[in-house]
């Protein structure tokens, strides 16, 4: 790649990671891991020409190796809103799908080129990764869609399936509309759909094998009236689809979220299943709280990870350890870990040190820090981070690097929620993660650390 389009600023270096920033043209709405116009291996970036992530669209592709960035494709509809990674032609290189409502593009010559028009398709309609998959997911109301790779180099419907329709009755007509949909992590291919409060205290969730296979349902029994939160999400316990979900029961100053595990098996009886783990956390209702499934001692069993904020204000950075004792079934006693610093953003999962354990990225104030798993000690993670890296631009209590201005994007808590620091896994190896930074005039600056 030559001539690269922006300048790039080379930071730090040493045997375990090296970093650079990014200055963007614009805000970046959306990132996936892809396969460049060489062949090389990096990240293409959707960026808005507005701080508000309206105007026309452009498409970048980061070669984290060579340090550079080049134009994929510019003058994209200001209504392309989703981006995502697919092996278009078969042939293992992962091409950037850029997306709006009923249209789909792919980069090619410079320019955008169209892969797919068909009303009410809509790719933020399916949630969870798709990498990796023969195909993409798309939810309507009545309808899940599976698009495979066609000749020449465009996208069909592979395979379809029904889903739950409700009608609402509206001044003007009926509204139909179907339940969430979201993937599972991990082999085979399963779909969630819900959960759909049913009642007080039940959740109904549909379960549907990519592969074929019956479709049944899972009944979930909250242990008291209490109300379903948007931090919620489906995951996937050595080899278990469960339910990870955070409730409140009323709203006040000082409510804490809760939070619920449930195991989901089959329920012809539909009176619900209670959870397998069922705690109150020191999460404030209105701060997020993720989740993730992942072997955080090395013994070969998926354990249980909750990271949040914690105190009144959000201002210490909580993460506790579930030891997992397989069957979707956990130990009662967490190990725990607290930084007693606000932290951002934070992102539990990718392993950066090489040792098989998972790491914890955290990004406090203008610094994002590593954090190593520590499966032998007392705690899920090391007391101190193995390194940290300073953030041009970081965000402030007032918005925006300098000025008043709201930061972009005042999303909802759940998981998925736009993130300030994202990890990629490259086609063919390889692993990067970045913080955003925003520039006075709003623009976007990545601050971006590469790893063999």
């Amino acid at each position: 790649m030559k001539n690269p389009l922006l300048p790039l600023l080379f930071l730090a270096s040493s045997a375990a990671a090296q970093s650079f920033t990014v200055p963007l043209p614009g805000t970046l709405v959306r990132a996936t891991a892809a396969t460049g116009p060489d062949g090389r291996p990096g990240v293409a970036l959707l960026v808005a020409a507005r701080p508000d992530r309206k105007g026309e669209k452009t498409l970048l592709f980061l070669d984290p190796e060579r340090r550079a960035v080049v134009r994929l494709a510019g003058g994209l509809h200001e209504e392309v809103n989703t981006l995502t990674g697919f092996d278009l032609a078969g042939n293992g290189a992962v091409a950037p799908i850029a997306g709006m409502p009923g249209v789909l593009f792919t980069p090619g010559g410079g320019s955008a080129r169209k892969v797919l028009d068909q009303p009410d398709l809509d790719l933020r309609s399916v949630s969870g990764a798709t990498a990796g998959r023969p195909w993409l997911a798309a939810a309507r109301a009545g309808l899940l869609e599976l698009l495979a790779a066609a000749p020449g180099g465009g996208l069909v419907r592979q395979q379809s399936f029904p889903l739950p329709v409700k009608a609402q009755r509206l001044r003007w007509g009926l509204r139909l509309t179907s339940p969430p949909v979201a993937v599972l992590p991990g082999d085979p291919a399963l779909f969630a759909v819900g959960p759909e409060p049913v009642g007080r205290r039940r959740l109904k969730t549909l379960l549907i094998p990519a592969g074929g296979g019956e479709t049944f349902e899972s009944w979930s029994l909250l242990p008291m009236d209490e109300r379903l939160m948007s931090d919620r999400r489906y995951l996937r316990l050595d080899g278990e689809p469960v339910l990870a979900a955070t409730t409140f029961e009323k709203i006040g100053l000082l409510a804490r979220k809760r939070f619920r595990l449930f195991v989901l098996k089959q329920d012809r009886s539909r009176k619900g299943t209670a959870p397998t783990l069922a705690v109150e956390t020191d999460c404030p209702i209105w701060y997020p709280l993720d989740a993730v499934a992942a072997d955080a001692d090395g013994d070969g069993r998926q354990d249980l990870v909750i990271a949040h904020p914690g105190g009144l204000r959000g201002r210490e950075t909580i993460v506790w350890a579930y030891r997992g004792l397989g069957g979707g079934r956990l130990a009662p006693n967490p190990r725990r870990w607290k930084l007693n610093d606000e932290a951002s953003d934070w992102l539990y999962g990718p392993d950066l040190t090489a040792d098989g354990v998972p790491d914890f990225l955290v990004y406090v104030k203008d610094r994002l820090l590593l954090y190593a798993g520590d499966p032998k000690g007392g705690r899920p993670l090391a007391g101190k981070p193995v390194w940290a890296v300073k953030v041009p631009g970081a965000p402030t209590k007032t918005g925006k690097e300098g000025n008043d201005e709201e930061g972009p994007g005042e999303e909802a808590p759940g998981p998925d929620r736009e993130r300030l620091v994202q990890a990629f896994d490259l086609p063919g190896g390889g692993r990067v993660v970045f913080a955003q930074g925003f520039q006075k005039d709003g623009k976007s600056v990545l601050t971006v650390v590469s790893r063999k």
